[in-house]
């Protein structure tokens, strides 16, 4: 049954998002060029999620910002892209304490109104190493109601393409209510204070073989194991399910910070067919 974001997960008293998307990685040789070309695989695959005909996509950068500008059409080559969003501190190095690759850009799709309170928007910076401990580089998507989350099996496909595209070390689609569920699972469990950057389990997992290995397989939930990685989704679309493969995941010790640095050596979205447990 195909569902909105809305219809799918209603927002809890006091929440003010309905569910979190994030995809995080370390830091990596990343030049602005590919980069560029990761956000133009990205933006059609977002906007075919809204009903609405008119949306169109719009970008913001500090460079623009600069030359007077503050919102614009999207260069629709990689090249032209990468150029307004080059951090000036480029440097083809993965261990940087400082930006190494792009510039924050944040990229809003609008209707017929104003691109700052758009229907949808996220920010990205890559590139990075990290500062703190913290992973260098994420996208979080906030998907709102009327994002077109599809059906079970849709959401795998669009959330597998996503991580195909970013080649992250882990990815998750989440709610409020799972993260409170997986937190009392924890507490059952003994389990001491967990990192903060440790990966959060949701609906939609992904984790990197190069980060964590080869998961024993098949989990108790629909697993699709690819050449990089493992995608991981639970059979059944509610809170006592992601629990449950919370509790298998931190058992199995999967669930420790994603590496600082992260070496590719395939191009964009450069992954081969999934093998699924279903």
């Amino acid at each position: 049954m195909t569902q909105t974001v809305g219809g799918l997960f209603p927002i809890p008293d006091g929440e003010r998002v309905h569910a979190w998307l994030s995809l995080e990685w370390g830091s990596r040789k990343e030049t602005p060029v590919r980069v560029a070309e990761r956000i133009l695989l990205t933006l059609p695959l977002i906007r075919k999620r809204f009903p609405d005909p008119d949306a169109q996509w719009q970008m913001s950068a500090q460079i623009l910002l600069v030359s007077g500008q503050k919102w614009i059409d999207i260069p629709k080559d990689p090249e032209s892209l990468g150029a307004l969003i080059q951090s000036p501190r480029q440097r083809d190095v993965p261990y940087s304490k400082v930006d190494t690759g792009t510039l924050k850009a944040k990229f809003s799709l609008t209707g017929t109104g104003d691109p700052e309170n758009g229907l949808f928007s996220f920010e990205i910076s890559a590139g990075r190493s990290g500062v703190w401990g913290n992973p260098a580089n994420e996208i979080t998507l906030l998907p709102p109601a009327e994002f077109v989350i599809g059906s079970p099996e849709d959401a795998r496909r669009w959330f597998g393409e996503l991580v195909h595209i970013w080649q992250p070390e882990t990815a998750c689609l989440t709610t409020p209510e799972t993260m409170t569920r997986c937190t009392e699972r924890g507490t059952q469990l003994g389990v001491g204070q967990r990192s903060i950057y440790a990966p959060s389990v949701g609906y939609l997992n992904w984790f990197s073989r190069t980060g964590y290995g080869r998961l024993p397989f098949p989990l108790d939930a629909a697993t699709r194991e690819c050449p990089d990685g493992t995608l991981i989704a639970v059979r059944e679309w509610n809170a006592a399910a992601v629990a449950d493969l919370y509790a298998e995941l931190e058992t199995m010790g999967m669930l420790h910070k994603i590496p600082d640095v992260q070496l590719l050596d395939e191009p964009v979205g450069g992954y081969g067919t999934c093998r699924s447990s279903e």
